[in-house]
């Protein structure tokens, strides 16, 4: 994987890190009394993530584009039906 796809996931991943431990703060400290921003906390979270698995995909699809012609047919399969089943 390459050094960049590297860093921008670990920064999509590192976001929702810290927007899930908002979360559990706000659990803890009973700060969930306020339905919009908990579940607007739980959406960006969400967000964050599918948006580093539909990055990995595409770096995923990338790669395998080296690969022979039935194995790259293969991976690409098992990517997009891993994929579409979220």
């Amino acid at each position: 994987m390459e050094k960049e796809i590297k860093r921008v996931l670990t920064n999509r991943l590192n976001r929702a890190e810290g927007q899930i431990r908002a979360l559990k703060r706000m659990i803890e400290e009973s700060d969930a009394q306020d339905c919009k921003s908990f579940i607007t906390q739980v959406k960006a979270a969400r967000s964050a993530l599918k948006s580093v698995s539909e990055q990995y995909v595409l770096s995923h699809i990338h790669n395998c584009q080296k690969l022979p012609k039935a194995e790259r047919e293969a991976q690409v399969e098992e990517a997009i039906k891993t994929l579409a089943s979220d």
